[in-house]
């Protein structure tokens, strides 16, 4: 039972946003917001306001003829910028932003070098500029922003504005995988947790011996904390893992448990295998209804196996009822994305004129696709076709060449074939008689 694996392309994750993180694609476009980067403050540090800035314990105003220091000044950049560039109390305006961020990080804040570094990546307000985004990650990142981190992470990753340097991604990654304490604006201290992404990258890094040692157990550690943030490609992975037994002890009920989370978040591969799961897998789990349903929603993004698989389960009436046109229009879709099986099931349903009429022309066409990628049914119905000349001249040598190429995949039913056909009398027998 083939299940649908995460790749390397598809698990590309995109850089933080300037609020929680964002994955993006990768054209860097972002995709969404995830917050995830819970504060706890860790000591009683005053969090100042406005009102605590400039009024005493009286409820007097004290601001006139006090200037204001230039930590408050600073603060205040900040806070305008990040309403310019949010849009959300403010007009957005990247280019005021901008502006802003820049005096706030002259001033010393370092949080604005993480801000500056998202508008040079992505060309707000500016031309894009991937080697200043790069080095304003890094200013925010020894001050330990595991957004900043992270990013410098996929920056030497997938080489964005510099060589690709893996050692140095996966030195990243780690730490913004891990929770660490850092200061907000208003110099206190805060616990920020890690990035989930970082956690997912790292698990990767570990599963494929990417920068640094393969290391399956390690690689399951990371999938299990990115997963338990309710990162879906990492509930699928860790499925997988759960299910081979790879790096962490097999466990079935929490392979589907972590398959069940992510389909639910509509990854369309994990609708795919927990349908196959319910489809194929141990009686105990079988469960067609569940099947059909779950690959009727993986197909509707584009999962051409999940199509296959309906077509089969309308085929043969299981979960749905039987029925014979709409197996062959979901074979149809499977088949115009190269799926060989469909090729062979469509074949068959012209060859029997199972919701259709026979048509021996169209099912030499679908025999003759799958045969190609040498199915032993469709090599031995092709040799069948040619020995009693249906929709073909006939060809008891072709037929014997698909029905030996039938046979060295051990179909029983070609094994007879091509013995009886080599006890048949030559062509031109009455030539060895009159001799």
């Amino acid at each position: 039972m083939k299940f649908k694996k995460i790749i390397l392309v598809l698990a590309q994750l995109g850089l933080v946003s300037a609020i929680g993180v964002t994955v993006a694609k990768q054209n860097d476009e972002p995709m969404k917001k995830i917050d995830q980067t819970k504060k706890v403050n860790t000591e009683n540090c005053k969090q100042e306001t406005f009102w605590t800035s400039w009024f005493d314990n009286t409820n007097q105003f004290k601001g006139f003829g006090v200037p204001p220091s230039q930590k408050e000044i600073s603060k205040a950049q900040y806070r305008f910028a990040e309403n310019y560039h949010n849009g959300k109390v403010l007009t957005k305006d990247y280019q005021r932003a901008l502006d802003l961020f820049t005096r706030a990080a002259e001033s010393g804040l370092t949080q604005a070098n993480f801000k500056l570094g998202l508008i040079n990546h992505y060309g707000q307000g500016k031309v894009k500029n991937l080697s200043e985004a790069y080095s304003y990650y890094e200013k925010a990142a020894i001050h330990n922003s595991p957004e900043a981190q992270f990013n410098l992470g996929l920056m030497n990753r997938y080489g964005l504005g510099r060589n690709k340097d893996q050692y140095k991604a996966y030195e990243w990654f780690s730490k913004s995988a891990k929770d660490q304490t850092t200061l907000d604006i208003n110099q206190c201290k805060i616990s920020v947790a890690g990035v989930t992404e970082a956690q997912f990258n790292l698990a990767q890094m570990h599963h494929y011996g990417i920068g640094t040692i393969k290391d399956m157990h390690l690689a399951a550690k990371w999938y299990e904390k990115a997963a338990a943030n309710n990162m879906k490609e990492a509930q699928f992975n860790l499925a997988k893992l759960l299910l081979s037994g790879e790096g962490i002890n097999y466990d079935f009920d929490r392979a589907m448990e972590n398959y069940k989370l992510a389909a639910e978040q509509g990854l369309a591969e994990a609708q795919l295998n927990l349908a196959q799961i319910y489809h194929y897998g141990p009686s105990q789990a079988q469960d067609h209804y569940q099947a059909y349903a779950w690959y009727k929603k993986s197909a509707k993004q584009g999962m051409f196996e999940a199509e296959f698989n309906l077509g089969l389960m309308a085929h043969y009436g299981r979960g749905t009822n039987q029925d014979y046109v709409q197996a062959m229009s979901h074979y149809l879709k499977a088949s115009d994305h190269s799926i060989p099986e469909a090729d062979l099931n469509i074949a068959f349903l012209h060859h029997y004129g199972l919701g259709t009429s026979k048509d021996h022309k169209k099912s030499f066409k679908y025999f003759t696709r799958a045969a190609k990628y040498n199915i032993p049914q469709a090599q031995y119905h092709l040799g069948l076709l040619y020995q009693n000349g249906q929709s073909v001249k006939k060809d008891l040598d072709q037929a014997n060449y698909w029905f030996e190429k039938a046979a060295e995949q051990n179909l029983d039913e070609a094994k007879l074939m091509t013995a009886a056909l080599a006890l048949r009398e030559p062509n031109d027998v009455e030539l060895y008689i009159a001799n």
